[in-house]
C-alpha cells in the first residue's frame, strides 16, 4: 500500500523538525536573506504600506506584500535552500 501524499508530507515534516534542520534550513535563510538586504528592502515596503492604511493587520500587509517579496528573493539564496532542503530529503526519503 502507498503511503498518501498528505501522510508523507506530514512524515518529512515531522522528520524535518525533529532533526533539526528545520531550524538550522530556516536560520540559514533568514541570515541570507538578512545579508542580501531582502529583509531591510521587505521592511520598507511594509512600512509604506502600513502608513496608506487606515487600520493595518498583518494579515492585509502579509496579503498584499507577499507576492512582492516572493518575487524579490535573491536566486541565490533561494537556491541554497533548495539545496540544503533536497539534501535533507535525499536522506529521509527511500
Amino acid at each position: 500500500m502507498t503511503e498518501s501524499v498528505e501522510a508523507l508530507r506530514q512524515r518529512i515534516q515531522e522528520e524535518l523538525v525533529a532533526s533539526g534542520k528545520y531550524d538550522e534550513i530556516s536560520n540559514l535563510l533568514k541570515l541570507k536573506l538578512i545579508d542580501s538586504g531582502w529583509y531591510d528592502k521587505v521592511k520598507s515596503m511594509a512600512q509604506v504600506q502600513a502608513s496608506n492604511e487606515a487600520n493595518p493587520t498583518f494579515a492585509t500587509l502579509s496579503k498584499k506584500l507577499e507576492p512582492k517579496a516572493m518575487e524579490m528573493v535573491p536566486e541565490a539564496v533561494e537556491r541554497e535552500a533548495l539545496i540544503k532542503i533536497k539534501q535533507f530529503l535525499d536522506s529521509v526519503v527511500e
